[in-house]
């Protein structure tokens, strides 16, 4: 598996309002279901860092052609740079995937190696994320001989799986945002050893497993403010005011039509502001999973018909798969 050539093509869109500013580069790992959330965490970057030199690199599996062109016009009204990088899908065949990771989330291997030397620091961010404050406090943070800095995970889990993995450090990270130093994370082959890992086992949470193992002990851990979960399938799951960054990092996602979550809001906010506001949310479950995902969001928020129902269509149309897989 050569990652070094896993680039198909290569695009780039605007220029730079801040040419004297020292930039904050910020990369995606992508496929075409997750630019328009990927657009709106862009949006919402932008929105609050008005007086940042910003580059974004979107490393993207499939994107449509009304997608690149919108884009093109995001970068230019801005005056940002954008560098689109098409990715060739066959890279990661071989690695594990699930109905809900697909295999862009293994795009972040690439970032490390094809943006050092010419970019000494990244953020990496997951596309189900918006920003509601000022990136700048954390581009200065020293990284302290750390290769990334990193959020403590959160929920009921992380106990737990921290054992199955065998962390030596007691402490297990969210892989949604990563800070890394790109020259640290090439030296030690951080990608390259997490792919050979991810063949040779398989992880529950995948690259992210095999991020906390290869980091334990050289990860620098920082507030959650700078990535604060809110889980979109617990009802009592609030975004803090101290929150930069939010990851909406359940199965639910606020443009889910079945996601009824008061904390979409949010989302919702920066979508309109941003070139995929006319991009309709899915409006109804396209399989069994989400129709079981559709009944349990309305069991959660008491519309105890609609959940019944919901939990009918899902009990009927996995039958059916399974009769006819």
């Amino acid at each position: 598996m050569n990652i070094n050539h896993a680039v198909l093509e290569q695009q780039t869109f605007g220029r730079s309002k801040f040419a004297e500013k020292k930039p904050i580069h910020i990369a995606f790992g992508v496929d075409a279901n997750f630019i328009r959330p990927m657009g709106v965490a862009m949006t919402s970057i932008i929105d609050n860092n008005s007086n940042q030199s910003l580059i974004f690199h979107v490393f993207a599996n499939s994107i449509e052609t009304v997608d690149v062109e919108r884009l093109k016009i995001l970068a230019d009204a801005e005056e940002i740079l954008i560098h689109l990088y098409l990715i060739n899908q066959d890279v990661f065949k071989s690695l594990q995937t699930t109905w809900n990771y697909t295999v862009a989330t293994y795009n972040r291997f690439i970032v490390a190696k094809l943006l050092y030397p010419t970019v000494e620091r990244v953020i990496y961010m997951d596309a189900d994320m918006v920003c509601k404050g000022g990136l700048g406090e954390l581009v200065k943070m020293d990284f302290e001989g750390n290769i990334a800095m990193v959020v403590h995970d959160q929920g009921k889990f992380v106990a737990s799986h921290m054992r199955t993995l065998d962390l030596k450090h007691d402490r297990y990270f969210n892989a949604g945002m990563l800070y890394i130093d790109l020259k640290a994370w090439n030296e030690n082959q951080i990608s390259e050893q997490a792919i050979e890992l991810l063949q040779q086992r398989k992880f529950f949470l995948l690259d992210q497993d095999a991020l906390n193992i290869l980091l334990d002990g050289k990860a620098k851990f920082i507030d959650r403010r700078w990535n604060e979960i809110c889980n979109m399938e617990k009802k009592s799951s609030r975004i803090s005011e101290e929150a930069v960054l939010v990851h909406f990092a359940s199965r639910n996602k606020p443009w889910h039509i079945w996601c009824i979550h008061p904390e979409k809001e949010l989302f919702i906010r920066y979508s309109t502001a941003s070139l995929w506001k006319d991009v309709p949310f899915f409006n109804q479950p396209r399989s069994y999973k989400e129709m079981k995902m559709m009944g349990a969001a309305m069991l959660h928020h008491g519309n105890y018909r609609e959940a019944i129902s919901w939990y009918w269509k899902y009990w009927k149309a996995r039958k059916h798969e399974k009769n006819n897989g």
